[in-house]
């Protein structure tokens, strides 16, 4: 209701069981079933999955997620970025959609996704971005990064060790917590203390792809695999 109110303006129609409906969403998460094999307790399958999907592209999801980030600004002093690569299911290729748009690509390892995040001080999400499993970690990077920065400190590996992003984190006021390349030209001061709460970002990965619906991409549409990455987001800072 909060979310119809502030960003659709009220419109649209409730869904009529709304506790079964999350809940199926979240069976489905779990288990990384299809979603005919949802089970009858919690509803229709395809009333579920096509409930899910409306959500996913209004931008449901992520709009809780960043309520729940920006009552949390505290632990914003330190933004921490990363990138890790996401198996896709031959099913998740099977769409008229171009892989570029699909956000896939290929590897050595076959067709992968990958998601770019980053988190704050204590290891909870604040920014996901989906992206080709072939593209470079540091060209999403400041896609990910944006209004978050502010004075804050930015941490992240060698993979982020450019001109370009240690430029415009300094004009974001931030300041770049980044290991330089060991074929950098100029020096590059890099505190290793403070470089070594990067793990924090990589702790993350490993609790949100427990979901057997997330460590396996099935999703076609980018934005309803995104709508499922961040609903285990919104579960790991409810379980902070």
């Amino acid at each position: 209701n909060a979310y119809r109110q502030e960003v659709s303006g009220g419109r649209g129609r409730p869904s009529s069981n709304i506790e079964a409906t999350l809940n199926g969403i979240w069976w489905i998460l779990c288990t990384g079933a299809m979603w005919n094999q949802l089970p009858q307790r919690f509803g229709k399958h395809d009333s579920i999955s096509r409930c899910f999907r409306r959500w996913s592209s209004c931008g449901l999801w992520e709009w809780a997620l960043k309520r729940l980030s920006s009552s949390k600004r505290e632990y914003n002093v330190a933004i921490i970025l990363d990138a890790s690569y996401v198996k896709a299911h031959q099913d998740a290729s099977k769409h008229p959609l171009s892989a570029a748009k699909q956000k896939l690509g290929k590897t050595k390892g076959g067709c992968n996704t990958k998601l770019s995040v980053a988190v704050n001080l204590i290891g909870r999400p604040l920014s996901i971005k989906l992206v080709p499993g072939n593209e470079h970690d540091s060209k999403s990077a400041l896609d990910t990064l944006c209004g978050l920065v502010g004075g804050n400190f930015v941490l992240a590996d060698k993979a982020y060790d450019t001109n370009n992003i240690r430029q415009r984190v300094r004009e974001w006021g931030g300041f770049a917590v980044i290991p330089p390349k060991s074929n950098r030209k100029e020096k590059i001061e890099y505190d290793k203390e403070v470089g070594k709460i990067r793990h924090r970002v990589e702790n993350f990965f490993c609790r949100i792809k427990r979901f057997r619906r997330i460590a396996t991409r099935y999703e076609k549409l980018p934005e309803t695999y995104l709508g499922f990455v961040t609903i285990a987001a919104i579960s790991d800072w409810v379980k902070m």
